[in-house]
C-alpha cells in the first residue's frame, strides 16, 4: 500500500508533465495561431488596398476622393486670348501657358478679366521670369504650378501624370479647371496662324455628352471652344524640351484649387 507522501509525489510529477505540455504545445502551435490570426486579417487588408488603388495619387503627394461624374459640366472661367490686341510678336506667341494661368487665376479669385487685366498681367508673368528664372520660354505643366505657386500665391497644386479624360471630367465636376499642355498641331483648330503651335496650353471649363469644351487662348474664337475628346486626349502631350519631341511628352495636368 501506497504511502501518503508516495500519493502527493505522484500527483506533483502528473501535474508538471500536464503544465510541460500546455507549455510546449503552446509554443509549437503559436506559428500556426500566428498563421491564422494574418488569415482573418487578410479580407481587410485586401479592400484596403482596393481603397488605396481608387484614390488619385499626384505629383504632389496628395490624395483626393473620387468624384462623381455628372452629365454635362460647364465652369464660368473668364476668357481672354494670349494675344489681347491681336498682336501676335514673339512675346505673345509664347504666351499661352501665362494666358491659360491668368484665366484660372480668376476664376479662383471669382472675379472678371478683360484685355487690359490680360495684357498687363502677361507682361507681369513675363518679367516675373526673366528676373526668376533668366528668360521667357515654352514652360513644362510642372513650371506653370511652380509660377501659380510662387507668383500668386496658390498653395492647393497638384499635378496628375499618365491622366484619362474620365481623370479630367471629375476635376471639372469637382468645380476644378484643369491646365493641360498640348501638341497644338494635334488639335487642328481651324482659328490657329497656321499649321499652328508646336506646343500649346489651354485651358478645359466643361465637358458635354463627347465634347471636352475649353478655354482656348490660341485664338480670339477660343472661348467655349470645344474638341472631341478622342482628339483632345490625342493632343495632351507635356513640354518636353524640343519642338520634334512633342509627341513624346506625357500626359499630365494641372488643377489649383482655393
Amino acid at each position: 500500500m501506497k504511502s501518503k507522501g508516495e500519493k502527493i509525489k505522484k500527483i506533483l510529477i502528473i501535474f508538471a508533465a500536464f503544465c510541460l505540455v500546455l507549455m510546449t504545445g503552446y509554443q509549437i502551435f503559436l506559428p500556426f495561431l500566428d498563421f491564422l490570426q494574418k488569415k482573418q486579417n487578410q479580407p481587410a487588408n485586401n479592400e484596403q488596398q482596393k481603397n488605396e488603388s481608387e484614390l488619385i495619387i499626384n505629383s504632389q503627394g496628395e490624395e483626393n476622393q473620387p468624384t462623381k461624374i455628372e452629365e454635362d459640366v460647364f465652369l464660368k472661367v473668364p476668357f481672354v486670348p494670349q494675344a489681347p490686341d491681336a498682336v501676335w510678336d514673339d512675346l505673345h506667341n509664347e504666351a499661352c501657358e501665362e494666358a491659360a494661368l491668368i484665366m484660372v487665376h480668376y476664376f479662383l479669385k471669382g472675379e472678371g478679366l478683360n484685355k487690359e487685366i490680360m495684357e498687363k498681367e502677361i507682361q507681369d508673368l513675363v518679367a516675373w521670369q526673366i528676373e526668376n528664372w533668366g528668360g521667357h520660354k515654352d514652360l513644362t505643366i510642372e513650371e506653370v504650378g511652380k509660377m501659380a505657386k510662387e507668383y500668386y500665391d496658390w498653395q492647393k497644386i497638384r499635378i496628375l501624370d499618365k491622366i484619362t479624360i474620365e481623370d479630367i471630367k471629375k476635376e471639372i465636376a469637382a468645380g476644378n479647371p484643369v491646365i493641360i499642355p498640348a501638341a497644338g498641331r494635334l488639335l487642328g483648330n481651324p482659328y490657329y496662324r497656321q499649321p499652328g503651335p508646336y506646343y500649346h496650353m489651354l485651358v478645359i471649363r466643361g465637358y458635354q455628352k463627347s465634347k471636352i469644351i475649353t478655354n482656348d487662348p490660341g485664338t480670339k474664337r477660343g472661348e467655349n471652344f470645344s474638341y472631341s475628346e478622342k482628339v483632345l486626349y490625342e493632343a495632351i502631350h507635356d513640354w518636353p524640351g524640343k519642338n520634334k519631341d512633342i509627341l513624346e511628352g506625357e500626359k499630365r495636368m494641372l488643377i489649383i484649387e482655393k
